[in-house]
């Protein structure tokens, strides 16, 4: 009975979003964003197994991005985000991601020029390593849930900030037990948005 759980959980969650999407299909109020940020991730750690001088503890990494959310009603989203951060370094390791993440995001009805939500998701983190100038690469899990809010100039013009807890999974670089597998920080995201 206990092989049943992990399917059956993953059908309830299919069913769910199915659901949500189908009844948000039905209003009216459809409409696309396009939005351009730049997007600071804090807290990046990352134990290699090989030692204190390769380890890349509590870096801060910058860069942008891009997004797109079609809003299938005016309480429901579907959403998509790529991020692109700069290169962190130890003595003798620097990594570069670029983040993607996908999902689904509930927001609030309007308010005059302001709209707040919540959004989660799941998506993929693309490692560039260079350890002691041996280039290679690795795709891992990320997921990320947060929130934010919007302030629309106009109808078709706004502006936005928020704030979303990622976990990304790390490349195993090393055969030692004491290294890292994930990585959980805040990435805060400010930029601009335009709806049509």
């Amino acid at each position: 009975m206990r092989y049943l759980k992990t399917p059956f959980c993953c059908f309830l969650l299919a069913a769910m979003i199915l659901g949500t999407t189908v009844c948000a299909l039905a209003q009216d109020e459809t409409s696309t964003e396009i939005s351009g940020f730049y997007q600071g991730y804090r807290n990046f750690d990352y134990r290699t197994g090989y030692g204190e001088e390769v380890d890349i503890r509590k870096a801060e990494m910058n860069g942008g991005g891009f997004g797109i959310a079609q809003n299938l009603a005016s309480w429901f989203a579907l959403w998509t985000q790529f991020s692109f951060l700069g290169t962190t370094e130890s003595p003798y390791l620097s990594v570069r991601i670029i983040n993607n993440l996908q999902g689904l995001r509930y927001q609030t009805p309007q308010y005059g020029p302001f709209r707040f939500y919540g959004k989660g998701g799941i998506g993929f983190t693309n490692y560039s390593i260079n350890l002691a100038g041996q280039s290679g690469g690795e795709t891992k899990l990320s997921v990320g849930y947060g929130g934010g809010a919007q302030l629309w100039m106009a109808d078709y013009l706004g502006l936005f900030v928020e704030g979303t807890h990622i976990v990304m999974g790390v490349p195993q670089i090393s055969e030692y037990d004491d290294r890292d597998k994930w990585d959980s920080g805040l990435s805060l995201t400010t930029g601009i948005a335009v709806r049509f």
